[in-house]
């Protein structure tokens, strides 16, 4: 028998769900130099349980020595033409079945690590790290007005949200299954918002890779907002006018409401390039709760120890030594902590979400 699951899609995506793989391409001509064979080896990702950190494939690309045909095609027909080589070119998981680069850059350390990593990236971590349920990430157009009324409207209406929103109640088969590894009252609707400015170079590559997941965004000059959660995952963008209360509320209610699908390909998004070990991430966030929650429980017994810590009245009217009050008893039960759980592939598909969310998300024009 199968059931839909009742953790909020945020919560399941952090827990269930790890990042996509980018394929990385290093195309090359001459044979790579001491200094670039060092750095090719310092950002080679890092094996977890499930993923790498970063979440990509490295492929080297001579085109001196016969390589797969299919890498010197793409780099015949798109390569730019003020490129240098030795360069790197990120291509968007396979799942997201787009041909058309994330970024690319010439291979130098400075440029490769802010491809890698950037302010922003490590911020909107940290917040769901923090327990926020969804970091939005606004992207600035450059016109000041826009920008400030759409970040206005963002973070009035995320924190109208916040307060009125409520969370499904999670049931104890879901948290048997290991599909929610923290109590379900350590469960809180918080939201925030995370602003790339226009002109912030550090930001360029996370800015690339928002504005290229879809193939019309870098055409619009208008504000853009990202919801992103779980492990770096984001909903399609809302643009220009379509950072409205209706489309703020559709994304925040979807994210928080149960996983009624739990497969991931079948769910709206994509995932972002990041240097986060989200299962880490997650074993910290979990030890934090736990230290709160053992915190809690020593304040609030103090009372009731010192209570019984008073010596007895004598006993009234014979011998009979006073009855001792019994010691306060507190009943705790742990949650599963079984991580990453291999998933049953039940619920109905909800592409029609993210559907709902590209058509009326993206009213730029009207």
């Amino acid at each position: 028998m199968s059931w839909a699951c009742t953790v909020p899609v945020f919560r399941f995506a952090l827990e269930q769900w790890p990042p996509d793989q980018f394929e990385v391409a290093l195309f090359h001509e001459e044979p790579l130099t001491a200094a670039q064979e060092a750095l090719l080896a310092k950002i080679q990702p890092v094996e977890t349980e499930n993923t790498t950190v970063p979440n990509m494939r490295i492929h080297p690309v001579d085109l001196a020595a016969s390589p797969d045909p299919r890498w010197v095609k793409w780099w015949n027909e798109n390569k730019p033409k003020d490129s240098t080589i030795p360069r790197l070119v990120f291509f968007y998981p396979a799942s997201t079945m787009k041909m058309t680069p994330m970024w690319s850059c010439d291979f130098t350390a400075d440029l490769v690590s802010n491809a890698l990593q950037s302010p922003a990236r490590k911020k909107v971590a940290a917040q769901l790290e923090a327990g926020d349920s969804v970091v939005w990430v606004l992207v600035e157009c450059g016109d000041k007005e826009k920008d400030t009324a759409a970040r206005q409207l963002l973070e009035t209406r995320l924190q109208h949200m916040a307060q009125t929103l409520k969370l499904p109640e999670v049931k104890t088969q879901d948290i048997q299954s290991g599909y929610l590894s923290i109590r379900p009252e350590d469960l809180k609707l918080s939201f925030s918002v995370v602003t790339l400015r226009a002109g912030d170079t550090a930001e360029d590559a996370f800015r690339a890779s928002l504005i290229n997941s879809e193939e019309d965004l870098k055409d619009i000059d208008e504000p853009m907002t990202f919801p992103i959660f779980g492990r770096g995952r984001a909903l399609p963008a809302l643009v220009g006018k379509g950072i409205n209360a209706h489309m703020i509320d559709e994304a925040s209610a979807f994210l928080s409401g149960p996983c009624s699908c739990q497969v991931k390909r079948q769910n709206p998004g994509f995932d972002l390039l990041t240097s986060v070990n989200w299962d880490q991430l997650l074993e910290n966030q979990i030890r934090a709760y736990d230290d709160r929650a053992q915190a809690k429980i020593s304040v609030e017994s103090q009372p009731a120890q010192a209570e019984t810590s008073q010596p007895n009245e004598p006993a009234q009217g014979g011998n009979t030594p006073a009855t001792k009050p019994n010691s306060p008893t507190t009943k705790t039960t742990a949650p599963t902590r079984t991580l990453f759980a291999w998933l049953p592939l039940i619920g109905l598909p909800i592409l029609l979400v993210g559907g709902l969310i590209v058509f009326f998300g993206r009213q730029s024009d009207n």
